[in-house]
């Protein structure tokens, strides 16, 4: 009976470990489809699945960064592009952190010219 509750207990471990990263490719894939198809809030919802279930995935940063920028969500975006950084240091990754400061600084000079009066 021991036995028998140790192999049960190691199938039930190799399954929940392989059924994670099965989940996780999952997520990826479907947040990339719906990134492809402009659908960028289920995008960003499978991104965000797929980093919980795998966070040392760089590329699911970098594209969760993307889906953000497209959403105006700088401040989110510059996180999870410098994580994607962090995770794998890219001249792609490091012009995309540089895009979305240059964005976050355009929309707020953006702020301040349309509410600064003319005289």
């Amino acid at each position: 009976m021991k036995k028998f509750a140790i192999c049960l207990g190691t199938l039930i471990i190799v399954i929940v470990m392989f059924g994670c990263a099965d989940n996780y490719q999952r997520h990826y894939d479907l947040g990339k489809w719906y990134s492809e198809k402009g659908l960028i809030n289920e995008a960003i919802l499978e991104f965000k699945a797929a980093t919980r279930a795998n966070p040392n995935h760089h590329q699911t940063h970098h594209n969760l960064a993307i889906a953000y920028t497209k959403k105006g969500w700088y401040e989110y975006a510059l996180k999870e592009a410098e994580t994607a950084f962090d995770l794998h240091p890219s001249d792609e990754t490091y012009k995309l952190i540089q895009i979305i400061r240059d964005k976050k600084s355009l929309e707020f000079y953006q702020d301040i010219i349309e509410k600064e009066p003319l005289e």
